[in-house]
């Protein structure tokens, strides 16, 4: 009698869409992938019958497929206490997820073993897993958008912080005296080195050469004016890479990894603004430490997430079973 398939869910919730995924146990393969509103809006209840049916579904493609569900992950933004799988208060754009007991909820619900971390985490994990730092035990991921996230991975494993919340990396300050941020603090590098803080930058250019600003402007446009030869917008990446060259380097000095993987879609630039971040970098970190670290393109794209938290159920599960 043949043994029946183990199967991984993984859920990558955000505040616009979950992601969602049915992963094959032997080899981690994508065998079924789909997203859904969030209703980041709604109440909490409402955001969980919107999780509930997404596992329904998952469940159901798994005895399609002849197995069952073993395990399910889930990444979602905010801080997560690892160890209860529990929202630590609030997180920005879902007001009713306070304090959500997202392991409590789910496990109690299925009868199955759920672990959660935070989004930023599992996009590291699942780089340094299945990524562009694949095999690699130290390795920081961040991914450069709207903010800047981030994750750590020190000896293989997630690096969460004494009361699960670390790697808070866009919030590193590199100017006490710069502009204040929605964190509380001044001059993080989120502030200096986000697409936001590029579209700001450059705007703020074109209007002290008393140019024209385009009504919409995004990261793409910029890349593209600098191709043109636009000094505005050269000066602009000039200056967001001399930034993220700072940041990289209290990182290197600090943590001392083997890659450091940057993701997102400011990241998608191309190689030279990849080589220009590097050469900043190595300009400023310690020659010892930033020697042999290589900075890579996240691989895995809008499938990091679910990625990521199914990595985190395979692997904790595997523990549970030695």
């Amino acid at each position: 009698m043949a043994l029946e398939r183990e199967f991984f869910i993984g859920i990558d919730f955000g505040g616009t869409y979950v992601k969602y995924a049915l992963f094959s146990g032997d080899d981690r393969a994508i065998l079924f992938k789909d997203k859904a509103p969030s209703k980041a809006d709604q109440p909490q209840d409402v955001i969980f019958a919107g999780l509930y049916d997404i596992i329904d579904e998952l469940l159901e493609k798994a005895q399609q497929q002849g197995g069952t569900v073993v395990a399910i992950g889930m990444g979602s933004p905010g801080a997560i206490d690892f160890d209860q799988g529990k929202l630590i208060g609030s997180t920005p754009n879902i007001p009713s997820f306070t304090n959500a007991d997202i392991r409590g909820k789910l496990s109690s619900r299925y009868d199955l073993p759920v672990w959660v971390d935070n989004d930023a985490n599992l996009m590291a994990l699942a780089e340094s897993r299945e990524g562009a730092a694949k095999g690699a035990t130290n390795v920081i991921a961040l991914t450069l958008g709207t903010g800047i996230g981030g994750g750590i991975i020190i000896d293989s494993e997630v690096y969460r912080g004494s009361f699960f919340a670390g790697a808070e990396i866009g919030h590193m300050s590199i100017n006490l005296e710069g502009p204040p941020c929605n964190c509380g603090g001044k001059g993080c590098i989120e502030r200096y080195a986000s697409a936001t803080a590029m579209v700001h930058n450059y705007r703020t250019k074109l209007r002290g050469h008393a140019l024209k600003v385009p009504e919409e402007i995004n990261t793409i446009l910029i890349f593209d004016e600098a191709e043109n030869g636009q000094q505005e917008a050269i000066d602009t990446i000039d200056e967001t890479c001399r930034y993220l060259g700072a940041a990289l380097a209290n990182l290197v000095n600090i943590f001392n990894p083997e890659y450091i993987v940057l993701g997102g879609g400011v990241s998608e630039a191309g190689q030279p603004f990849m080589d220009q971040i590097s050469k900043e970098m190595h300009r400023v970190a310690m020659p010892a430490s930033a020697k042999d670290v290589k900075i890579v393109h996240a691989q895995l794209g809008n499938d990091a997430g679910i990625i990521g938290a199914m990595r985190l159920a395979f692997d904790h599960y595997e523990k549970m079973q030695k």
